[in-house]
């Protein structure tokens, strides 16, 4: 699962983060689309049918029952990180890009401040 990774480098980046401002940081939010998934880690019961599952992916129940990490439930159509993980059309584009942060540069209105002084072109 996906979760477990996110869940080891989230953990490993709280504590670097710790060690460098100092105190403790909150339990970090990670948000699946995947249902199943979620009920995998709040559920500590095994269940038959899930004994196909690798050892090493029960690690994100075990930071869920010690309330390191928290899951939540994103639907798949509002997950912010399709923006850099699949091919969006152009009008979804735009919104993901909208709801993590991103300035479309080419956007009327947007302008640069500064500018580029003593700058000289030379043939190689």
């Amino acid at each position: 699962m996906a979760a477990t990774e996110a869940a080891k480098q989230a953990i490993w980046l709280q504590e670097l983060l710790g060690e460098i401002i100092g105190g403790s940081c909150e339990k970090v939010l990670i948000r699946i689309d995947n249902k199943s998934a979620i009920s995998l880690t709040k559920n500590p019961v095994f269940h038959g049918r899930r004994k196909h599952i690798h050892r090493r992916y029960h690690f994100i129940r075990e930071c869920v029952e010690n309330e390191l990490v928290e899951v939540e439930h994103v639907p798949g159509d509002k997950q912010k990180a399709d923006i850099f993980t699949k091919p969006l059309g152009r009008i979804k584009f735009k919104e993901m890009r909208e709801l993590v942060g991103i300035q479309d540069v080419s956007e009327e209105g947007f302008k640069l401040k500064g500018e580029i002084v003593g700058v000289s072109l030379r043939k190689a």
